[in-house]
């Protein structure tokens, strides 16, 4: 077999990639579209497929565009029309729940698309080598110079072309970028090298801000240095006090969608409400008014810290706000609980904590997966203990990307 290839690409899997046969071997390929015929190099071989990348398209599909970024490899699908990159992430939620949920009668809602396929994202972490800064090519540590990032909010443009005009060779090797969707202005973080001096890195700086009218504040480290360090958006009429390196939705508009659904699917009515893994509390803090009490519980504390200053700051006094991993906080809390959001991070929730919450018996739970090879496993032990699936909503807070977030509610049988 050599390592030049000829295929045709029948599917899309989870993680993106085209998908083939070379007869027994399935073969996964970067940057093809299903109904394309390509031509592929083999990157790796294992004993029942090959993962390869397109060096050349035979038979184009109608889905293919042409590309906005040279060598942007953050944005993975921005060869597909947008319509053809959520038709693909509704295939593969439906694919990946009938594998890992076999016999699961579960209704799957269409995709929620975004209203801005570019242009959208809050934030940005760039690594930095010499003068050259951008983002690490795919799989690998070299970073791939970038003039623009037509992905990011305007106001993270402006910031990253007044970074570039400047001297910061040999000074940072990593810079965090963070935008206030709502108030239209960003905030860096910098990671300074071992040779560089806070003097030096205080000019940068300086000269940053004063040649960038959106820069409002820099941080080293966390620390600030210049101007803010931290930023305030909005999100379901609470405005949000945010660290740079706290998490928040990087699309502001979806954030406000799915808030918005989470509620309605909660039609909530007093009682408790349990947010795990509750970051800044964006789920937590715009729900409080809906019951008389939210317990909210996160790992990392300068979120927790943001949570609690925010629930201040907007006069929210019923969040107790809890610092722990939340398989063994959830575990020690007292009951009952009416309802449960868990918004895991990519690797999932931790099966200790759906221990936690089948012995707590909310009458509803909010999962939201942004792995959806990970929904089976992650729903077995809920379905297993009586639950049922009432609604699984995918939406797009990712194009460009494969990424996928999907929203499941699940409701507690009463009769078992």
């Amino acid at each position: 077999m050599t390592d030049i290839i000829e295929i045709d690409i029948e599917s899309i899997a989870q993680g993106g990639d085209g998908v083939g046969r070379l007869g027994e071997l399935v073969v996964f390929v970067s940057g093809a579209i299903p109904g394309e015929r390509v031509r592929a190099i083999v990157r790796e071989r294992h004993n029942r497929f090959l993962r390869a990348g397109v060096i050349d398209v035979i038979r184009a599909s109608p889905d293919r565009v042409e590309l906005t970024v040279n060598h942007g490899d953050h944005v993975p699908w921005q060869h597909i029309a947008y319509p053809a990159q959520v038709r693909f992430k509704g295939e593969i939620v439906a694919d990946q729940i009938r594998k890992f949920l076999p016999g699961v009668e579960t209704p799957i809602e269409p995709v929620i698309a975004a209203p801005q396929p570019w242009g959208y994202r809050n934030s940005a972490r760039l690594h930095v080598a010499g003068a050259a800064i951008g983002y690490h090519a795919s799989g690998a540590k070299t970073v791939i110079d970038l003039v623009d990032d037509p992905l990011l909010l305007p106001s993270l443009r402006a910031a990253l072309a007044g970074l570039r005009r400047l001297s910061f060779a040999d000074q940072i090797g990593e810079v965090l970028l963070r935008a206030s969707a709502v108030y239209g202005y960003a905030a860096a973080q910098l990671s300074p090298t071992p040779q560089a001096s806070k003097d030096a890195l205080a000019r940068l700086a300086a000269n940053w801000m004063a040649t960038t009218p959106t820069l409002a504040g820099v941080t080293l480290d966390g620390q600030p240095l210049a101007g803010m360090h931290v930023i305030y958006d909005e999100l379901g009429e609470v405005v949000f006090r945010l660290s740079l390196s706290s998490f928040f939705q990087v699309n502001h508009a979806q954030a406000e969608r799915m808030l918005a659904i989470v509620r309605a699917a909660l039609d909530p009515h007093g009682g408790r409400l349990l947010d795990a893994y509750s970051g800044v509390g964006s789920f937590a803090l715009p729900l409080a008014a809906d019951y008389d009490e939210v317990v909210a519980v996160e790992s990392y504390p300068p979120a927790v810290d943001d949570a609690i200053q925010s629930a201040a700051d907007n006069r929210i006094t019923n969040v107790q706000c809890i610092v722990g991993a939340a398989e063994r906080v959830v575990s020690s809390l007292p009951g009952p609980f009416h309802a449960a959001i868990l918004d895991p991070p990519r690797r999932g929730c931790h099966p200790a904590l759906m221990k936690a919450i089948i012995n707590h018996a909310p009458n509803r739970i909010i999962y939201i997966s942004c792995h959806p090879g990970l929904i089976g496993r992650d729903l077995a032990p809920l379905l297993a203990a009586g639950y049922h699936i009432t609604l699984v909503q995918p939406i797009d807070l990712f194009p460009q990307t494969p990424h996928i977030e999907t929203i499941i509610v699940l409701d507690k049988d009463r009769s078992t």
